[in-house]
């Protein structure tokens, strides 16, 4: 057994080549005390677990760019100037029922609306992008993202809304502070033509006397700069009823509430007819509205002849909108 055995040991060292040694890979020395190994993956494998949402994790910190007024950074500015600046942020405004006023905002500056008439309510388009906090009659508005737009609608009691767009600014250089919103016109009290001469209430005369300036000298009175489009809105109708004789001519929408028509109308019968400004009536669908006031150039009409004129809402129980129709009123 035991000669077996070496003549095994003799061929295997006859077996390997004449001047080649064995190599192999050196241990690795000992670890001090306390560390724990770590392994050695591929490269690029360290970087991936590291980033593992394609993301880059490190944080880089930049300032915040400056607030920039007029061209100058607002450290740049006079104590005057400042103030100044920070004033005109606060506004007023006259909105109608239904008139959509703009709305600024940036983060980190909260915005004021205030209101002179009770909240109902509001909704508003995107919630992630603006926050709302009610305090008694005002809306305070944040912005909860850096930039955007959305809609925010307020509602009132008697069926009255105001419609706003509001933007989100990167900078506070364009946004608002505090938005305070006039009360609603209210007009109590008021009586049709055919009573007026039994004693008008103060007020009632001029009132009708502004809005006939208006409806008369529109377009010289814009051009010359005395009112705006976003104070007075003039709408064109021009149709014709063929079932009521009336022709439309223009609607005017003032943001303190009044609505005005301006209209004609031809005597359809084969004998005179006498108008009565008492009996006209605005009609949608089934409802009849009785104007404030109703001006005719003429009241005596022989047949074929027409007559203009124009009335007054100065609370209109409906929406400019509605598709309406002038009607008399049988006697």
């Amino acid at each position: 057994m035991n000669a077996k055995r070496a003549l095994s040991l003799a061929f295997l060292f006859l077996s390997l080549p004449w001047g080649s040694t064995l190599s192999a890979d050196p241990l690795p020395a000992a670890l001090p005390s306390g560390t724990i190994p770590q392994p050695n993956l591929p490269s690029g494998v360290n970087e991936a677990l590291a980033n593992q949402n394609g993301q880059n994790k490190q944080v880089v910190e930049e300032e915040a760019p400056p607030v920039l007024i007029d061209g100058r950074r607002a450290d740049e500015l006079s104590e005057d100037e400042l103030l100044g600046f920070l004033q005109g942020k606060v506004r007023t405004i006259q909105q109608g029922d239904g008139q959509v006023e703009m709305l600024r905002i940036a983060p980190g500056y909260p915005l004021v609306l205030e209101f002179s008439d009770p909240v109902s309510g509001w909704e508003l388009g995107d919630g992630k992008l603006v926050s709302v906090k009610r305090a008694y009659q005002s809306l305070i508005l944040r912005a909860t993202e850096e930039g955007g737009d959305t809609s925010l609608i307020v509602f009132f009691g008697g069926g009255k809304t105001r419609p706003y767009h509001v933007f989100v600014e990167q900078s506070f250089a364009k946004a608002q502070t505090i938005v305070r919103v006039s009360p609603f016109a209210k007009r109590d009290g008021l009586l049709q033509k055919a009573s007026w001469s039994g004693g008008a209430q103060p007020g009632q005369y001029a009132d009708v006397a502004e809005v006939a300036r208006v409806v008369e000298n529109y377009e010289l009175l814009l051009r010359e700069g005395s009112i705006t489009p976003r104070d007075i809105q003039r709408l064109i109708l021009f149709h014709r009823s063929q079932l009521t004789g009336f022709d439309y001519y223009y609607l005017y929408r003032f943001a303190s509430g009044p609505l005005a028509i301006t209209f004609s109308w031809r005597n359809p019968f084969p004998y005179p007819v006498r108008l009565d400004e008492s009996t006209l009536r605005v009609a949608i669908g089934q409802s009849r509205f009785i104007p404030d006031f109703v001006s005719l150039n003429k009241d005596r009409l022989p047949p074929k002849a027409a007559t203009s004129g124009f009335l007054i809402l100065f609370d209109p129980p409906f929406a400019p909108e509605q598709p309406f129709t002038l009607v008399w009123k049988p006697k």
